[in-house]
């Protein structure tokens, strides 16, 4: 079964001032990783993080499976909850995905991924219109439980990992997924995905979205175009929804090849920008991406 590797991509503030960039499977130069403060957007994730100081050791939340469309053929979506992975390199996760096939049928699997390795299907029927709920608790040190419910069938997966978590951030997405060579495979049009029950425990307490002050996080195209729209929250504080738009997943990501810098649109640097910042079109940048002008889009993949 071929896999797909899941990873936060990119970030970009839609009004002006702020880029940077986390591929969080692979090493990246201090002063990369991704910040997610207001206003910012994914090429690749929609939802909410949560990611302010102190220590994550569990997170759930409940979602129904959309319904796809069956075309375009390959196009997919992941819908999950996780731990780490906003600032650092680490990210455990467990959701679910559907993939288009080329028969014109839909498959829906369950996973669970710990990076820098693959997803892994678990042994959990799902389907649209089921629903998941999904847990990851810290049980101890490096040691952790995940759950993932189909609540419709009343089956669940059940399963004791052990995984070196930064225990840094707590994350509620809907995502564009890549293949193992780190080209995004397109969004499908999921419609829209709703989550309840969002919560995680947060320096031993356990809280909403609302009292942890998690963030809403749209995903865009290089065009600077919403693919995926992110409510804000219910009033319960637990709850928001994503809606896929019309926009083309078309002008996301260009392919290219792992462990190098692209820039999708031409680059100019902010006043003020770093000294040591250097920039070549479509070959490599490095230090700090905080100092890069909003008219253009650079990422490492």
């Amino acid at each position: 079964m071929q896999r797909y590797l899941r990873y936060l991509a990119a970030g970009l503030t839609l009004s002006a001032s702020l880029l940077v960039c986390q591929p969080a499977y692979a090493a990246t130069i201090p002063g990369q990783q991704l910040n997610v403060p207001q206003g910012t957007a994914s090429l690749n994730w929609a939802g909410y993080v949560a990611q302010n100081s102190g220590t994550y050791t569990s997170v759930t939340g409940t979602w129904t499976i959309p319904a796809v469309p069956a075309n375009p053929s390959g196009a997919a979506d992941a819908t999950w909850v996780g731990i780490g992975g906003v600032q650092t390199h680490d990210l455990i996760q467990a959701g679910t995905q559907a993939l288009i096939n080329s028969n014109g049928t839909v498959t829906y699997t369950a996973w669970v991924e710990t990076l820098p390795g693959y997803s892994q299907t678990v042994s959990l029927a799902v389907a649209s219109g089921d629903s998941i709920t999904a847990t990851l608790s810290q049980v101890s040190q490096d040691v952790w439980s995940v759950v993932i419910k189909d609540n419709t069938s009343g089956q669940s997966y059940s399963a004791t990992l052990n995984y070196d978590s930064s225990l840094s951030s707590a994350e509620w997405v809907e995502e564009m997924v890549s293949n193992q060579n780190g080209a995004f495979i397109s969004l499908d049009s999921f419609g829209m995905v709703g989550f309840t029950g969002a919560s995680a425990t947060v320096n031993g307490t356990s809280e909403n979205l609302a009292e942890l002050n998690a963030q809403p996080l749209p995903m865009v195209n290089s065009a600077g175009s919403i693919l995926a729209s992110v409510s804000a929250l219910g009033s319960d504080g637990a709850s928001f929804s994503v809606t896929r738009t019309s926009a083309s997943p078309s002008a996301s990501v260009p392919r290219g090849t792992v462990g190098r810098w692209h820039v999708i649109q031409t680059a100019t640097s902010t006043p003020g920008a770093d000294p040591g910042f250097t920039f070549v079109r479509r070959l490599r940048a490095q230090t700090d991406g905080r100092h890069i002008g909003f008219s253009f889009v650079l990422m490492r993949f």
